[in-house]
């Protein structure tokens, strides 16, 4: 028995110290992720809680009944500086999901100085807004239609070609705005653009423009904003199949007068014989007369000789 208990005995003890090894290292590393977990949580919820500013640009919303007046001289886009928990700023920056304004449902045709709202913010959120007054002008709103014109340069098609007329998706365009800008318009055109050496067909898409007598922009609305246009580029005919035909034509003209006068020549030669013929018959035939004449006279005398011919 005793031999059963000292057999091995050195392996037995070395098993025994590393499994006691074994166990103070499982539990030493369990202890440290526990304390750097709890430090990290610490740490994140400090983040979280504190104080953040940041600024970012922001469209502006007219509340205004847009079927009535136009509304010019505000800022499309402002910036607004936010400052808050750094978990609420940073959500608000990621979704942005509140409203600047100008708040102009009270107010009618005229200049107004207005200042920027805010709406979609918490009590804990503080902000501004660069700049905070808007300077605006309200005027009636009015809507009329033009004929679009084209602007295209002629001299960029290929040498020997030519444009015909312009084929467009539509011919009237609908411009809206003030009364006053309305008033300024002289005409709404579409610069086509044409390639250098031009010999194909142009195709298109051309942006509508409102100008002034000066050719100034004008700033309304269009309606459509741009057209498709088609312009058609065919070739020249050539100018010596041109002199050819024109030859041509010159001596088949010559040819015909050469045969109409040689007709004209044998007509006048046939009424010349005709004409000389009737007076040499016309001439005999009074001679005979006079020749019976002189004799019947010549009978009733009381000649006895009768000489007849």
């Amino acid at each position: 028995m005793k031999k059963l208990f000292t057999q091995n005995l050195g392996y037995r003890l070395i098993a025994l110290v590393l499994a006691v090894l074994l166990f103070a290292y499982v539990k030493t590393d369990h202890l440290t992720a526990t304390r750097t977990s709890g430090g990290d949580s610490n740490q994140n919820n400090s983040a979280l809680m504190s104080t953040k500013t940041t600024t970012i640009t922001m469209p502006v919303d007219l509340d205004v009944n847009t079927s009535k007046y136009v509304v010019s001289g505000y800022r499309e886009n402002v910036k607004v500086t936010l400052s808050g928990t750094s978990a609420l700023v940073t959500t608000l920056t990621n979704t942005r999901n509140f409203k600047v304004y100008l708040d102009l449902q009270d107010y009618k045709a005229g200049k107004y100085t207005v200042k920027y709202k805010v709406t979609g913010l918490g009590k804990d959120i503080k902000y501004k807004i660069d700049p905070e007054l808007a300077k605006i002008s309200i005027a009636r709103r009015r809507t009329k239609n033009f004929e679009i014109r084209y602007r295209y340069d002629t001299n960029m098609i290929k040498e020997g070609y030519t444009m015909g007329n312009v084929k467009s998706s539509t011919t009237e365009v609908q411009a809206t705005g003030s009364a006053t800008d309305i008033e300024r318009i002289s005409q709404v055109v579409a610069d086509v653009n044409v390639p250098s050496n031009t010999t194909e067909d142009i195709s298109a898409r051309a942006v509508l423009q409102a100008l002034d007598v000066n050719g100034n922009i004008v700033n309304v609305v269009l309606t459509p904003q741009s057209v498709n246009v088609t312009i058609p580029v065919t070739k020249v005919a050539s100018k010596a199949k041109s002199s050819a035909s024109t030859s041509s034509s010159s001596n088949s003209k010559s040819s015909s007068g050469e045969s109409s006068s040689d007709a004209s020549s044998a007509t006048d030669e046939s009424a010349q014989t005709d004409s000389n013929a009737s007076t040499n018959s016309s001439a005999q035939t009074t001679s005979d007369s006079a020749t019976s004449d002189s004799t019947s006279t010549s009978d009733a005398s009381g000649n006895t000789d009768t000489q007849v011919n």
